[in-house]
């Protein structure tokens, strides 16, 4: 498991492939989450508070690699990665028919289709692996994911108030979003 078949596609005059996470993607993949951690509140960590080592990033790949629950995915053009997707399930069969995703394209390459483009490729992995229910938490004033999230048949199933606590001490809350397979 947690393997897609690789795709590319033309978007905006570049070639961007979606394909699975390797292990030498490592420092590539942390530069990304830095990178969109600057661009954005939406992610669960400061930019300052992500700062694993090469080293413990190629072990989490491996680990999703290893993985018979979890996928992760990334969209890569120019020898950049530019977006990431991630599928995390369960081993407990009580919840092994459910994972949740998560998401993170840099600024400069959002609103082109690549989130969408990523987030298909994971539930069409989850269809085929068994997952019958995909989750994911969004802040409420996440407008551009919401809406993708609500295009791709997922269902707002309630709100989480004061659920983030922003660098300022301000709180946002957030939504559990549910698309049921």
């Amino acid at each position: 498991m947690g393997k897609i078949e690789e795709v590319e596609y033309i978007i905006n005059n570049k070639k961007v492939t979606i394909r699975n996470g390797r292990v030498q993607d490592a420092e590539k993949l942390i530069n990304l989450i830095k990178k969109v951690g600057k661009e954005t509140d939406f992610l669960l960590k400061n930019p300052d508070e992500f700062n694993p080592t090469v080293k413990e990033e190629e072990k989490f790949i491996q680990s999703q690699i290893d993985s018979e629950v979890d996928l992760l995915i990334v969209a890569e053009t120019d020898g950049e990665i530019i977006g990431i997707c991630g599928l995390n399930g369960n081993m407990n069969k009580k919840i092994r028919h459910s994972a949740e995703f998560g998401l993170a394209i840099e600024q400069e390459s959002c609103g082109m289709g690549i989130g969408k483009k990523l987030m298909k490729a994971g539930i069409q992995w989850g269809k085929e692996n068994g997952i019958s229910r995909i989750t994911l938490k969004v802040d409420t004033n996440n407008y551009r994911a919401i809406s993708l999230y609500l295009k791709l048949g997922f269902e707002i199933e309630g709100t989480l108030r004061n659920d983030k606590m922003l660098v300022d001490g301000s709180y946002i809350s957030g939504y559990t979003m549910a698309l049921l397979l």
